[in-house]
């Protein structure tokens, strides 16, 4: 018997602030200095049904307790920036431009760790998912669910300024240290992402500019099979397999980024402000 599970992490307000773009149409970059900002709205999380457990495992959480049933909730708060970057979900860099407009004096590659430390950089968030179901009970897996998505905030004095930050966004699933996904809401045609090693790239001879062909555009489906999920591609991709003898718990981190090399990074979306939804469910074999 199918057995589902929706759980929603909701509502993480990303704030855009001041930046000044590079004007150049080979690239759509903000600025070569950090000065967006990034603001957290609420990240709630609820499960719907008892066998899906979700616990906040970030730094950055404020709460750390299993959901099993939908009364409790964990609500993800804090404060961090973001700014423009581009890489594949767990590498990123940024270029050093020499001029606003002109070829990179140099690229910057940004780390999770010391040095170069991403944080302001992007968002991100790990939770760790758990079964609470019988453990004969074969084949349970989480997918993403249909009502993930990436928002502009409702702000009716603004709203048409957060929404036109969406394109621009993406975001990774992944995995101990494998991207399971890269996704954006919308199609980017010609998607790319900077890359090194590699040469050529805004003048340099050490990056290059990668066409993304793993990426994922447009909503979800809920699936009511595995069978369907695995038919339906890279958006039935398996979250984590819970499976009896696969894994007692998997850690799942959620980062999402302001892609600069989307054409829709420019200095009109600078101040918008996006919200965003991951909804997991659970099917069993």
């Amino acid at each position: 018997m199918n057995k589902k599970n929706k759980v929603l992490l909701g509502a993480i307000g990303l704030v855009l602030l001041s930046g000044i773009a590079a004007t150049s149409s080979t690239f759509a970059w903000f600025t070569t200095v950090r000065t967006a900002s990034i603001s957290y709205g609420d990240a709630a999380v609820y499960s719907r049904d008892g066998n899906l457990n979700v616990t906040f495992k970030s730094s950055l959480n404020t709460v750390d307790k299993n959901t099993t049933a939908a009364t409790q909730a964990l609500v993800l708060t804090g404060t961090n920036r973001v700014t423009d970057i581009s890489g594949d979900g767990l590498a990123f860099h940024k270029p050093v431009w020499s001029t606003p407009g002109s070829v990179a004096s140099s690229i910057t590659a940004l780390t999770m760790t010391g040095a170069g430390a991403a944080d302001d950089y992007w968002v991100d968030f790990t939770v760790t998912l758990s079964r609470d179901n019988e453990l004969d009970d074969e084949g349970f897996k989480v997918y993403l669910g249909n009502e993930t998505n990436i928002v502009g905030k409702t702000d009716g004095a603004q709203q048409a300024l957060n929404d036109s930050v969406v394109p621009a966004t993406r975001l990774a699933v992944i995995r101990g240290s494998e991207v399971v996904m890269r996704w954006t809401p919308n199609e980017e045609l010609g998607a790319k992402y900077l890359a090194a090693p590699g040469t050529g790239a805004y003048g340099t001879t050490t990056h290059e500019l990668k066409n993304d062909t793993q990426l994922v555009h447009g909503a979800f489906v809920d699936y009511t099979t595995q069978a369907a999920a695995a038919a339906g591609g890279t958006k039935g991709a398996v979250i984590a397999d819970l499976s009896s003898g696969i894994a007692k718990q998997v850690d799942v981190t959620f980062r999402a980024w302001i892609e600069g090399c989307d054409t829709q990074t420019e200095n009109e979306i600078i101040g918008g402000v996006f919200n965003v939804i991951i909804d997991l469910y659970a099917l069993a074999a």
